[in-house]
């Protein structure tokens, strides 16, 4: 993915430029990618709508950087969940780890279950914005891998991140408490995965 045709230069510019940005994740985020579109974001972004084709080649290019944004996210919110199982001792963070690996793999609890999973599936409408995700992925993963070496658990990451997932949606649709729910069904596969592991 290439640069913007046109790179911000003065402060306004740049910050123009970033509430474009941060409009299409928010679109994206709330309604998916179809959703994203240079009138939306110009109005979300309080912009004119000759500002996104300035500062954005097309909206593929918007889509790829909204979808490497909202990533971007996520990452950052499992990182503070890994910085805080590495400030634990292993027997404390053995304790917890189930709830900080719910906290690394779920939204803060001022978004809603049913519509972060929507617009994640939504993604799939997009091949730019599955590709930053796959990207995006790798850092979500290794602070999961952080989480796990601090409490002594040699499980996959991508294990845990798929067992939260399953029971997200499971807990969405059969209307118990996303965080709740989660949080029991890792414990479980958490203590079968270490019997295994000891066989």
């Amino acid at each position: 993915m290439g640069e913007t045709s046109q790179t911000p230069k003065s402060l306004k510019a740049q910050i123009t430029r970033t509430s474009l940005v941060l409009a299409a994740a928010a679109l994206l985020r709330e309604q998916g990618p179809k959703a994203v579109t240079y009138r939306k974001v110009a109005k979300w972004a309080g912009a004119a709508s000759s500002s996104v084709g300035y500062y954005f080649d097309s909206v593929t290019q918007l889509l790829h950087e909204a979808g490497r944004y909202n990533i971007q996210l996520w990452s950052e919110r499992a990182e503070k969940a890994a910085s805080a199982a590495e400030g634990l001792s292993p027997e404390e963070c053995r304790r917890q780890v189930a709830d900080l690996l719910v906290r690394a793999c779920l939204p803060d609890e001022s978004v809603v279950p049913s519509a972060h999973y929507g617009q994640l599936i939504a993604a799939a409408e997009s091949d730019v914005v599955t590709e930053a995700y796959q990207k995006g992925r790798v850092s979500l993963d290794a602070a999961i891998g952080r989480i796990l070496a601090c409490a002594g658990i040699d499980m996959p990451p991508r294990m845990v991140g798929t067992i939260v997932d399953g029971a997200a949606v499971a807990a969405i649709s059969e209307g118990y408490d996303v965080r709740e729910f989660a949080t029991e069904l890792l414990r479980e596969a958490l203590e079968a995965y270490a019997k295994l592991s000891r066989c």
